[in-house]
């Protein structure tokens, strides 16, 4: 059986691969054919790409500088990160997004301990514990707003019990709470407890140095122990995540620097 020259052209166009269509953005490929990608086999890539992450502020500023100046930075102030695609362009001439810096900053220990610290109640071993593991950093204050040293603080806590007190009233206090109607239990040598202490650390590498504060309470059931509370805690973080704003921005100051993220 033969075939006209228009079935033969016919067949041929509809199993050609590489045929191009939609005006150069799409190709007609035919089944059962495995694309190639060429560029392991050539001297060179065709573009410059890949992902620079840092947990180093200076480090990240450094890079982005020193590559695409202009370049648009998003910074992530509640995840304390920024990422920047330095490949990304411009509208009428937009880029892959395939050549990416991103920054993680990370928590320090000490700011870590004082935020698993906040809102845990720990029992005269856990608290005496905590003392001597951060008191490098820590001062104490009474409940008179005097100062307490660090080596009286340990050994009040130590030393701490409670006394079983028959009274028809008993003013509530810091190192005291109520049990009953006729009877309280009272923490003995309050004034020798911290009931604020405050904790000089840097929260994320890189940034200033600051004090936060922790409210300290006795709990008298089961025993002594200790509660724990950051004081104004949410605006710490606020003032925190402000300077990690303003230091990316300062840091690189030819660049565009938008608070929020960009997925591409």
């Amino acid at each position: 059986m033969s075939l006209t020259k228009e079935a033969l052209q016919h067949i041929e166009a509809s199993h050609k691969t590489g045929t191009e269509a939609a005006e150069g953005h799409a190709l007609i490929v035919g089944d059962n054919f495995k694309l190639v990608d060429m560029e392991k086999y050539q001297d060179q890539r065709r573009r410059f790409r890949g992902q620079f992450k840092t947990k180093g502020l200076k480090d990240f500023i450094a890079y982005v500088a020193g590559r695409q100046k202009n370049a648009p930075v998003f910074i992530d102030r509640d995840a304390m990160a920024a990422c920047s695609y330095l490949d990304i362009g411009i509208k009428e001439s937009p880029g892959h997004c395939d050549h990416s810096a991103t920054l993680n900053l990370p928590k320090t220990p000490e700011f870590t301990a004082y935020l698993n610290a906040d809102g845990s109640t720990l029992s005269q071993e856990e608290m005496v514990e905590l003392v001597e593991d951060w008191g490098h950093l820590l001062t104490f204050e009474n409940n008179e707003g005097q100062p307490l040293e660090r080596g009286k603080v340990i050994h009040a806590l130590r030393k701490v019990s409670l006394d079983d007190l028959t009274s028809i009233e008993s003013d509530k206090q810091e190192h005291s709470s109520r049990v009953g109607v006729m009877n309280s239990v009272t923490v003995k040598n309050a004034d020798r407890l911290p009931t604020v202490i405050y904790w000089k650390l840097t929260p994320y590498e890189g940034l200033t140095e600051r004090t936060l504060a922790m409210r300290v309470s006795s709990k008298t059931k089961g025993g002594p122990s200790f509660g724990l509370r950051a004081i104004a805690l949410d605006a710490a973080k606020e003032e925190i995540a402000a300077e990690f704003a303003k230091l990316v921005t300062d840091g690189l100051p030819e660049s565009e620097c938008l608070l929020g993220t960009f997925q591409p």
